[in-house]
């Protein structure tokens, strides 16, 4: 919980300070609305949601399904399962929504791109990619799951295309 307030907390300090200045670019501005938006296909699965009080925020956006999926060695199998439903569903509403998304992990020794919003074809479609930043020479690994199961969804559902 303590993770989910101070990444919160550095999100609303960021957002904020962005707000303020008119330097912000046009790419920091697209990627931070990519993180939030919730596609109009997206409904969360309410009537299942565990009462975790790890779960008790609105999980219907790239950010907040990942910030919680860090926490997930705190939530039992089902509150798991329930969590890694969500993220297949975002992937789906995204693809509904003609906007098929991949995430990544960038950074490290070689740093971060300028651009954290790019498009690449993939079988034939036009893809968005959005990259993780993180510091260090070393992913913590605590997104490579969320990652992997996001991008597993779109692909196959980028497979499926005639």
């Amino acid at each position: 919980m303590r993770n989910v307030i101070i990444i919160s907390i550095f999100f609303l300090s960021i957002v904020s300070g962005a707000q303020s200045n008119d330097s912000i670019s046009k790419s920091e501005k697209e990627y931070f609305e990519l993180l939030n938006h919730t596609p109009k296909n997206f409904k969360i699965d309410n009537e299942n949601k565990p009462s975790s009080k790890f779960l008790k925020t609105d999980l219907n956006s790239i950010w907040k399904l990942k910030n919680a999926y860090k926490l997930k060695e705190k939530l039992n199998d089902n509150e798991v399962k329930w969590l890694e439903d969500q993220i297949n569903q975002l992937a789906v509403a995204y693809f509904l929504e003609k906007q098929p998304i991949i995430l990544e992990n960038v950074g490290g020794f070689s740093g971060c791109p300028e651009q954290l919003v790019s498009i690449k074809l993939k079988n034939k479609r036009k893809v968005t990619v959005l990259s993780f930043c993180y510091g260090g020479c070393i992913s913590s690994g605590k997104t490579d799951d969320f990652i992997r199961i996001f991008n597993n969804r779109t692909e196959k559902l980028l497979l499926n295309l005639k």
